[in-house]
């Protein structure tokens, strides 16, 4: 029996249960992040839309809790991926955007939160590389941020690589990077 399998049979015993609905939606989401990887879309899309459910079940129930925010955040990031390689750019917008709005709030609540600032980051590179009006902003917004944060020593090793990838976006629409 997988993973998944199990994840499955105990949220349906209890479900109730907001951990294991929440290893449920992470199970979900990592068997889209397979099937995507895999060419596999529309099983993708089941797997994605399965977790983004429980997400926004768990997010619903206890607003407050930046953890399940955080959740609801990254699958409506993985939706977005997921739509773009499909070549769905407006509903790639769409769920970039719902990842933005949950972002910006997190971010803004706990503004000492590097992890939380770099999502904000993701997320305005990714509505910023779709044909949203305000792209280019997005964009300005996101290398400010990054340039800040590694002014601040806030970036580890992993996290460098993002600052040569956005200026090369940036220099790809026109856009010079101060």
């Amino acid at each position: 029996s997988t993973s998944l399998d199990i994840r499955e049979r105990l949220a349906r015993a209890e479900p109730d249960r907001a951990d294991y609905q929440r290893d449920l939606s992470v199970s979900y989401n990592k068997m889209g992040d397979l099937y995507r990887d895999l060419g596999q879309g529309e099983l993708a899309r089941q797997a994605f839309s399965k977790a983004l459910e429980i997400a926004e079940r768990l997010a619903r129930a206890e607003p407050d809790r930046a953890d399940y925010q955080r959740d609801l955040s990254v699958s409506y990031n993985k939706m977005g991926d997921l739509y773009r390689d499909l070549g769905q750019g407006e509903l790639a917008r769409q769920a970039y955007l719902k990842d933005l709005e949950i972002a910006e709030r997190l971010a803004r609540a706990e503004p000492d939160r590097a992890d939380y600032e770099l999502d904000l980051v993701r997320s305005l590179v990714q509505v910023g590389q779709t044909d949203h009006p305000s792209a280019r902003e997005y964009l300005l917004r996101a290398w400010k941020s990054l340039v800040d944060m590694k002014n601040r020593e806030q970036l580890t090793a992993a996290d460098d690589p993002m600052l040569p990838a956005l200026r090369q976006i940036l220099i790809d629409r026109g856009l010079a990077p101060g």
